[in-house]
């Protein structure tokens, strides 16, 4: 990261063709850059501008070079510090949404003197300057990654500081243990006997913290498939449907579907809203021992992409019954994913020569479903079965609780629970309060890693270069 005190400039909107371009500066030379460059019909609104008497409105003009050649017609808007994004002074230049134009206006403004921002930059001088946290921050990003209602209705309530209060007030509770703690040491010396009683107290406090970061991290798995989608895969023997019903899901005729075995390849992957939850879907290369050579590239995809699924969708064909190849495929599955798998008997409109009992039997599944993507037959029935049984109802309801929508937050919170479970130990076995104190400071850090403080640059850089340029 350069230096945070310089002006920055980066382009807030989309690349490519548009309506409106924005180019967005912040830091204390924004205005008097802007002014240097842009031209009005009226001096004396320029004026009203550059004596900063009349922040936050958009005033009509053009944007010059040193030869005073026009670059293009735009609407100019000045914020002034602190009650920005960033906290700093902004300018904010709305011209036409070309990319010509709008990379001809950063050219001339990094010639007077400001410099190309870097990823989330924007978002990090908020962050540094104080207007919000580490968990505010990042929740900007989930907001602009959102993939349904329900992920941008819990990224926004992270912003509004949902999780930040949660993570407070359970920080502001070791805090006031400690400071029990704290006391008892303090007196140990004198005639005041804390007891038994003090021990029994503080360890039903800390176990009811830990209670309350247990529930936070349960919602870590609500919280990732609101962000991320779930990671749901297809699979079974080729010619069996899963090109069909991949096609039925995305609502889009994407992959080839003949009666020719063999025709994926590759992983295609879509993300898709059912019901509210967002899916990662992916259609894989039909599984069979043998194969030509492209064949068995995608089918390694394919066992890579089982792997790593949150959801298998297992085809069956209901007209031949469990074959070999299906039990061999079966096998493929890594025994810890096969809890997580729905088994699909497709094409019961032809004679059906299986049942779903013979399946429950044979295979180890959640559920087991009879579809017709021919007809269409049970198909709907599959959607429920996906939101119902598979998530167990953990969508249903509203999303105003605090969510955990980072991997970063999940792992810090198993952190502090360990920490805090070393506490209960220590307590059990009736270890001094002071050594007790030590693993509960530990807790007191990690929830203030959470919230950015005391954070190191790395971590900073991490999290700050998955932004776009301009926010």
């Amino acid at each position: 990261m350069e230096n945070d005190n310089d002006t920055i400039v980066a382009i807030s909107t989309p690349p490519g063709e548009g309506g409106i371009g924005i180019v967005r500066m912040s830091g204390k030379d924004s205005l008097d850059i802007a002014l240097k460059i842009f031209v009005r019909p009226s001096e004396k609104a320029n004026d009203k501008i550059k004596n900063k008497t009349v922040p936050r409105r958009l005033y009509y003009g053009y944007i010059i070079d040193e030869q005073g050649k026009e670059i293009d017609e735009v609407l100019l808007s000045y914020m002034q510090a602190p009650y920005t994004y960033t906290r700093e002074d902004i300018v904010e230049i709305n011209a036409h949404g070309g990319i010509v134009p709008l990379r001809n206006i950063i050219k001339l403004i990094i010639r007077k003197g400001a410099r190309l921002a870097e990823p989330g930059e924007f978002t990090r001088r908020a962050y540094l300057n104080g207007r919000i946290d580490l968990l505010q921050a990042e929740s900007i990003l989930s907001i602009i990654r959102a993939k349904t209602e329900k992920g941008l209705k819990a990224a926004i309530q992270s912003l509004k500081g949902a999780l930040s209060g949660e993570i407070l007030k359970i920080r502001d509770d070791v805090i006031d243990i400690l400071s029990e703690i704290e006391v008892d040491v303090d007196y140990a010396h004198e005639d005041i006997d804390f007891g038994s009683e003090n021990y029994q107290n503080i360890t039903r406090r800390i176990k009811d913290l830990k209670e309350r970061m247990d529930a936070l991290l349960e919602k870590r798995i609500k919280g990732k498939i609101l962000q991320e989608g779930l990671k749901t895969v297809i699979v079974g023997k080729p010619n069996v449907g899963k090109s069909s019903l991949y096609n039925y899901l995305i609502r889009e005729e994407r992959a080839i579907v003949t009666e020719i075995p063999g025709t994926t390849r590759d992983l295609l992957i879509e993300y898709i809203n059912l019901k509210g939850v967002p899916l990662k879907l992916i259609d894989t290369a039909g599984l069979r021992k043998d194969g030509d050579k492209v064949e068995k590239i995608g089918m390694e995809y394919s066992k890579k992409a089982m792997e790593e699924a949150d959801l298998l969708l297992f085809l069956l064909d209901a007209s031949t019954g469990i074959t070999a190849e299906d039990k061999w495929i079966y096998e493929q599955i890594p025994s810890f994913n096969r809890p997580n798998i729905i088994i699909i008997l497709n094409k019961i409109d032809l004679k059906k020569e299986i049942s779903k009992e013979l399946v429950q039997g044979t295979l180890s599944c959640k559920a087991v479903l009879e579809t017709s993507l021919t007809t269409g037959e049970g198909l709907e029935q599959l959607e429920e079965a996906i939101t119902e049984l598979v998530f167990s109802g953990v969508f249903k309801g509203e999303e105003d609780g605090a969510l955990l929508l980072e991997a970063r937050h999940g792992e810090i919170i198993s952190q502090a629970i360990v920490s805090l479970e070393d506490v209960m130990k220590a307590l059990k076995e009736k270890y001094p309060l002071d050594i007790v104190s030590i693993d509960l400071r530990q807790v007191h850090q990690y929830l203030g890693n959470l919230l950015g403080e005391d954070t190191g640059e790395a971590v900073l850089d991490h999290i700050f270069q998955r932004f776009c340029i301009g926010k």
